[in-house]
């Protein structure tokens, strides 16, 4: 794929998050797109750590990644980016402060990437970036909130099939063990959900 397709998407990708009411939003939204840069991401690459302290803006082209929180030594998942997938840290992102969680490549990705300092310049100098961040914002936190739903609501066998749906290779991409943790059952209940799926 070409840059220039990239930079598309990444443009496509935005304009579903904001509000365009003019012409001139689409020009800058497309502007903003153009300002991204693309890299490639290999298996258990950072897109960032604990220790990172600039925060950038992703958008997922292609591959699938992880974000963990660490409890004590024990790594957790929180959730996944796959393709055309936005993701960042909103410790990097809106606060400024160390990150809590990192994300690690699963499977082998390219990503569209704008540092937080560009964003922000973007968001002082736009009329439109006042719309975006919020919107991005909103994102985030809906994701949050539908995986807790989704993980309190149903049972074991249940939350395997969700996140096979929305994840096809999920059981492909991680270990048994954080595959259950990220469920919230044990790898027991995984292992005889899992067979019975199998089975059906």
């Amino acid at each position: 794929m070409s840059y220039d397709k990239d930079y598309d998407v990444v443009h496509e990708a935005l304009s579903q998050h904001v509000q365009l009411d003019k012409a001139e939003d689409q020009e800058a939204l497309r502007s903003l797109a153009q300002r991204f840069s693309i890299r490639t991401f290999k298996e258990d690459d950072s897109l960032w750590e604990l220790s990172t302290r600039t925060g950038q803006l992703h958008f997922i082209l292609s591959g699938v990644f992880a974000e963990y929180l660490v409890d004590g030594r024990v790594p957790h998942i929180l959730r996944f980016y796959p393709k055309n997938r936005f993701a960042y840290s909103e410790d990097l992102i809106l606060y400024s402060t160390n990150p809590a969680t990192y994300a690690t490549c699963l499977v082998e990705a390219r990503v569209a990437s704008i540092s937080a300092s560009a964003l922000a310049e973007y968001l002082v100098n736009e009329e439109l970036g006042g719309k975006l961040l919020p919107s991005l914002i909103v994102l985030s936190m809906t994701e949050y909130r539908n995986t807790t739903y989704e993980m309190l609501q149903t049972g074991g066998i249940h939350r395997i099939h969700a996140a096979i749906e929305q994840f096809p290779d999920i059981l492909y991409l991680i270990p048994r063990k954080q595959l259950a943790d990220y469920l919230g059952i044990s790898r027991a209940s995984l292992f005889r959900s899992l067979k019975q799926i199998e089975n059906d």
